[in-house]
């Protein structure tokens, strides 16, 4: 089956001038025709980015069933992420783990709907010198990373994200520690010293903690790392604007397959630990013991956005690799192989570098070098 057909239904537009392929630029910030250079600007309006009852969206996800529409979505058959291409000659490796194994699969399940975007504003050769200097950087990883991770495998993708808001109060008690000093005499070589000594002193609190989380972002993708795209945050998400397909144009767009249930069972993890930290602070102290916190969240809400990231992956001795770029901020982060050899040459260097001292200094080179320096003044 010839991809074309099929990826021009799911997000080619024709030109209006001349017929040709409409992409987004990242650069000029509208559509553009390739061909002949017409553009058009896309609204940049946000009435529609709007939350929606979390429970609700649960419950209804729980009911869904098949589209009869055959829509298509490009699936890797390595790693199982689905993503449809606003193109027919993308390459046909994977963004998420390099693989060339690549099917059209049909899109078979009713998805809850973007409400919102945040175009790319990191155009592609940006991107690229990003992504050259960032592989570039560190000595201790392989001098062959350079070929190994082309620049030809970064991908500009558009991936599914939650966000969650939730008025949270949550009581905590704990014990606080604080710092005193106390002075002792001691005796040491048969003289007798005053040594200060540090005591904790231990105090029992309590209180109650009021807080609203807002926006806590979780990425929808179980095929990239949520630290990793934590790393490169923040996005800007007051620039969320309404969701329009028109802005993938010529980009990737991963579909969720985190759903918005699995999607909150994370956000719940953070909220929970950023909880404690604020109820840590609350209870202060120098030192801590028996922190106890127990949290209650109401009126919970989400959003489902699209938001940009640069994205590649490669193989490095039968280990998958990923660094990523956000696309509308520029913030790069990533993994890199370690290269052994060089840690290991590194090791031997410095307990040469020892060894030498220590035979320089058993053979009183060190010493007379020292008496002949002092000497001098």
């Amino acid at each position: 089956m010839s991809d074309a057909p099929v990826l021009e239904k799911v997000l080619n537009i024709p030109c209006p001038s001349c017929g040709g392929r409409f992409i987004y630029s990242a650069e000029k910030l509208r559509i553009n025709c390739e061909y002949c250079g017409y553009g058009e600007d896309v609204h940049d309006c946000n009435d529609e980015v709007k939350e929606a009852a979390l429970e609700k969206a649960i419950r209804e996800a729980e009911k869904l069933v098949p589209e009869e529409e055959g829509q298509k979505v490009l699936d890797c058959q390595s790693c199982g992420a689905k993503f449809m291409v606003g193109t027919t000659d993308v390459a046909a490796d994977c963004a998420f783990c390099g693989s060339k194994n690549i099917n059209l699969e049909a899109f078979e399940h009713n998805f809850i709907q973007p409400v919102g975007i945040i175009p790319f504003r990191v155009p592609h050769e940006d991107g690229l010198i990003l992504f050259d200097k960032w592989i570039k950087k560190g000595w201790f990883h392989p001098s062959k990373l350079k070929k190994l991770a082309k620049m030809e495998a970064l991908h500009g993708i558009y991936l599914p994200f939650w966000t969650y808001d939730a008025q949270t109060e949550s009581n905590w008690s704990g014990e606080a520690g604080h710092h005193y000093y106390t002075t002792k005499r001691v005796n040491v070589n048969g003289q007798w010293q005053t040594q200060r000594v540090q005591q904790i002193r231990w105090t029992r609190r309590s209180g109650h903690l009021s807080h609203f989380f807002d926006d806590i972002l979780v990425v929808g993708s179980q095929h990239v790392e949520q630290q990793l795209m934590e790393r490169i945050s923040p996005f800007k998400l007051e620039d969320v604007i309404n969701y329009d397909p028109r802005y993938m144009l010529g980009w990737e767009a991963e579909v969720y397959d985190l759903n918005v249930k699995q999607g909150y069972e994370n956000a719940n993890v953070i909220m929970d630990q950023k909880l404690r930290a604020l109820c840590a602070a609350e209870l202060g102290g120098d030192q801590q013991r028996f922190l106890m916190v127990q949290s209650q969240k109401f009126n919970q809400t989400f959003k489902h956005i699209m938001l940009p990231v640069w994205l590649c992956s490669y193989k490095y001795q039968n280990k998958i690799y990923q660094f990523a770029i956000n696309g509308q901020t520029g913030r790069v982060n990533g993994k890199k192989p370690i290269s052994y050899i060089k840690i290991g040459l590194l090791i031997l260097f410095f307990v040469a570098l020892i060894l030498l001292i220590f035979y320089l200094k058993t053979q009183g080179y060190l010493d007379n070098a020292k008496v002949r320096y002092d000497g001098r003044f």
